[in-house]
């Protein structure tokens, strides 16, 4: 039911504007409608209303509306809109168009003309607007020049990413697109929840310096991005790791969705966790950024301190000796001796290695753990040993 935005529109701009009205309002229809969550809080009330008709029917009514194929009400709704606007000729007209673009979900051919209209207008948006501008002034000039700076417009947009440079593009197309909040869509919560994720790991990540692919492969399994929501978000995420700077804004958003709920607040804390330590240590830095979320979010000083504990390389504050422990060396080893230690201990704890041998995600994050420890008594005894 997606062009049902840009088809009312249309359909309502050509008839008290005509041809510029159609283009115009088709416009309008794509960018507020079929764009936004408002269609999807459309295509749920449309199906609740076919619900309770289908209950209300008489029997022998009921077959015959059964009969009709899909649904009936994107048929009702632009025989309607047809009658209203352009008489019965009209009607005719809009109850077979609506039939087809609205009302056929198993029409394999249907399905291809409603994605294929969606996805032509987000492709050439910018070629299109120029060419509505040229349009409405009647100016072949104007046309051809809007065409061309859309095309640009367009290349820009999809290949470079105009929302990463121009910030005031995304922070109005946040307030105008989504109506999300407003309408409490669960699926709009969760697209914000994602997007407001994937910048705030890219930042936590980039606390300490550059991001790792283990890092990046670490964001993926935890918050178990789909397919359709990839490579979105693999743009958020490209764009938010340049640089450290402005989190903040991302725990705000986050702050606003999970609101009182401790677990998930919890959860999103324990997972920065996981991806501020897949390179397998754990900076003052980092963990301060991760305690400045946590007061953002609203997370209790006590809840954090027992998350970070988890963390933390359990022999942080032990002697040297213990640090020769964890290694399995002894004290008198030579540097090279202890190095080579290291990178076997490495190996045979490595986290993707479990991963391969079929290990349970509990015995991963325990090695990570370990990995961490490993890493963080090589550093304290190489220290050591530049000081002696």
């Amino acid at each position: 039911m997606s062009p049902l935005g840009k088809f009312t529109f249309a359909i309502i701009g050509l008839k008290f504007f005509g041809a510029n009205g159609f283009l115009i309002g088709m416009l309008l229809g794509h960018l507020f409608v079929d764009r936004t969550q408002v269609i999807k809080k459309i295509e749920r009330s449309f199906a609740t209303l076919d619900d309770n008709i289908r209950l209300i029917l008489p029997y022998k009514y009921y077959k015959i509306y059964n009969q009709i194929e899909g649904n009936f009400l994107g048929k009702f709704w632009a025989g309607l809109l047809g009658l209203m606007l352009f008489g019965f000729n009209g009607f005719i007209l809009l109850f077979i168009v609506g039939h087809y673009l609205f009302d056929t979900p198993n029409s394999k051919h249907a399905k291809k003309v409603r994605a294929e209209i969606d996805n032509f207008w987000n492709k050439n948006l910018g070629k299109i607007i120029g060419g509505i501008v040229g349009f409405y002034f009647h100016s072949h000039l104007i046309t051809f020049i809007g065409v061309v700076i859309g095309f640009f417009a367009d290349y820009y947009r999809i290949e470079s990413g105009c929302f990463a440079k121009l910030p005031w593009v995304r922070s109005f197309w946040i307030s105008v697109d989504h109506l999300k909040m407003m309408l409490d869509s669960k699926q709009a919560k969760h697209v914000a929840f994602i997007k407001a994720i994937a910048g705030l790991s890219a930042k936590v990540a980039k606390v300490d310096g550059a991001i790792t692919a283990n890092e990046i492969k670490t964001f993926k399994k935890l918050f178990n991005i789909s397919e359709n929501e990839s490579s979105y978000i693999a743009k958020i995420f490209n764009e938010e790791k340049t640089t450290a700077k402005g989190y903040e804004k991302f725990a705000i958003q986050l702050k606003n969705i999970v609101k009182n709920n401790i677990e998930l607040k919890e959860t999103i804390i324990e997972n920065l966790f996981f991806i501020a330590t897949a390179d397998f240590s754990l900076t003052d830095k980092e963990a301060a950024v991760l305690e400045k979320i946590a007061d953002i979010l609203e997370l209790q000083k006590g809840n954090f301190e027992i998350i970070k504990k988890r963390f933390e390389p359990k022999f942080n504050n032990s002697n040297i000796t213990n640090f020769y422990d964890i290694l399995g060396v002894f004290c008198n080893a030579s540097d090279a001796e202890i190095k080579k230690k290291w990178k076997k201990l490495l190996q045979v704890h490595h986290p993707d290695r479990l991963q391969s041998l079929g290990a349970s995600q509990e015995e991963i994050d325990q090695t990570t753990t370990k990995v961490a420890e490993i890493n963080n008594a090589y550093q304290q005894i190489m220290n050591s040993r530049k000081v002696a």
